[in-house]
């Protein structure tokens, strides 16, 4: 299995995910050339594309799917929910619904939807194993949802938010009640909240953990290797001691783990 974030947060979300046989992106947040671009610096191709998975609905995950299927003719899944809130989503030929903590198969790529608490009309993360890895990515959610904690002993990867910091937030830009939102249950997870979540439940087969979503206002990028890493008990980038972490980037390519 090949992952690859391509972009993540306010700019726009996509992450690449091959194996032998499939090609599928999640999300789809910015525009065609720039994610020929992205791909390119990556090192990676989209000769074809055998799925187009959705989280939700907000544009910095939809906003470019419209033009990428019509040109690949490749189906689109989505929760009902996702589907109901985004009329430029219904007016798509070839839509899927997808069935919500049971799990379906892309080609040789199992695939299982879970609810995640954000505001949205029906957000989820996704699951994914194919040869012999598993892995998670569960991103804009307030917190850990159960279905996650079930989820992450098994994983080999997983793509999490780490979004800001609270201190950050409370002494930054934003209105009250905008912080009140990022930091409520249906907002955004926080550096310490995604690391308390890992300390506790992280299995031992995770390897790599790629933080994703980060705010440009209310984090910064080694703020937050430093204070998830420091709760997994490991150095910023592993070690013996703990899994990689890894960042991911509003306007390039993350690392590609070949896994």
């Amino acid at each position: 299995m090949k992952l690859c974030v391509l972009g993540s947060g306010s700019a726009g979300n996509c992450t690449y995910i091959a194996t032998r046989e499939t090609r599928i992106l999640v999300d789809l947040g910015f525009g065609r050339i720039s994610l020929r671009r992205r791909l390119r610096q990556a090192g990676l191709s989209l000769d074809r594309l055998d799925a187009l998975l959705l989280t939700h609905e907000h544009t910095d995950h939809v906003s470019g799917v419209p033009a990428l299927v019509r040109d690949l003719d490749a189906p689109v899944l989505m929760t009902e929910g996702t589907l109901r809130e985004s009329p430029p989503l219904q007016e798509l030929n070839r839509v899927k619904i997808v069935p919500v903590g049971s799990p379906f198969h892309i080609g040789d790529l199992e695939v299982e939807a879970f609810p995640v608490s954000h505001d949205a009309a029906q957000p989820v993360g996704f699951r994914f194993a194919a040869e012999g890895t598993q892995g998670l990515l569960a991103t804009d959610l307030g917190e850990p949802t159960q279905e996650i904690l079930e989820h992450l002993a098994g994983c080999d990867w997983l793509i999490m938010e780490s979004n800001h910091d609270e201190e950050m937030v409370l002494a930054g830009p934003y209105p009250w009640l905008l912080k009140q939102r990022l930091m409520g249950p249906k907002g955004h997870l926080s550096n310490h909240a995604l690391g308390r979540c890992l300390k506790t439940h992280l299995g031992a087969k995770t390897r790599h953990v790629l933080l994703a979503h980060l705010s440009r206002t209310n984090n910064h990028p080694q703020l937050a290797l430093d204070q998830v890493s420091e709760a997994l008990s490991g150095p910023s980038g592993g070690g013996e001691s703990g899994p990689r972490v890894h960042l991911t980037h509003q306007n390039r390519p993350s690392i590609v783990l070949d896994l």
